[in-house]
């Protein structure tokens, strides 16, 4: 089967940018996830081997989905804060498309999170029909927040790999409905 073709241009909010993650940024994500305070709510700090994996993995992911899980870059900085995007989940024997987004705490509270899932989100809506899920922690009130303000609904609470998470849903309609 060919590679498919994504969209790699990156989109610029007015205060950050969001774009694919390249492999000069995996020293930056490899801090980022084995620092525990990034790593909340998601089972804690990866071992250095993880953190290699996972940013491979979103390298991988890129070729296959155009609003794949991507850098948060902070335009007054210039410092990847975090990420925003899909991956695949197999939930109830399914396959989903799970929206995810972190951010270095200190980029936290901005509002970036809102902002750069917005700009990918108009991507994600243009290319993909179906839904969207949002996994997220019992106790992470402030992405639970993030996530209706996005237009996610709270759809139910469920086991995801062995722990209680709250599950929400955000259906895209097929481009140009």
């Amino acid at each position: 089967m060919p590679e498919q073709q994504t969209d790699l241009r990156p989109v610029t909010m007015p205060r950050v940018k969001v774009r694919h993650v390249v492999e000069a940024d995996r020293p930056r994500f490899v801090e980022l996830f084995c620092d525990e305070c990034f790593m909340t709510f998601s089972g804690g700090a990866l071992t250095l081997r993880e953190a290699h994996e996972r940013f491979g993995r979103m390298i991988a992911l890129r070729a296959e989905v155009s609003f794949a899980k991507q850098a948060i870059v902070e335009l007054s900085s210039g410092v990847v804060v975090g990420y925003t995007g899909v991956d695949w989940i197999d939930l109830e024997g399914r396959r989903w498309l799970e929206w995810g987004y972190r951010l270095d705490p200190a980029a936290r509270g901005k509002g970036y999170a809102t902002e750069a899932t917005e700009a990918l989100l108009v991507r994600a809506a243009g290319e993909y029909s179906g839904d969207l899920l949002a996994i997220i922690h019992p106790d992470n009130h402030p992405s639970q927040n993030v996530s209706r303000k996005l237009g996610f609904r709270w759809w139910k609470t469920a086991d995801v790999n062995g722990a209680l998470r709250n599950i929400y849903r955000m259906q895209l309609p097929a481009a140009g409905s």
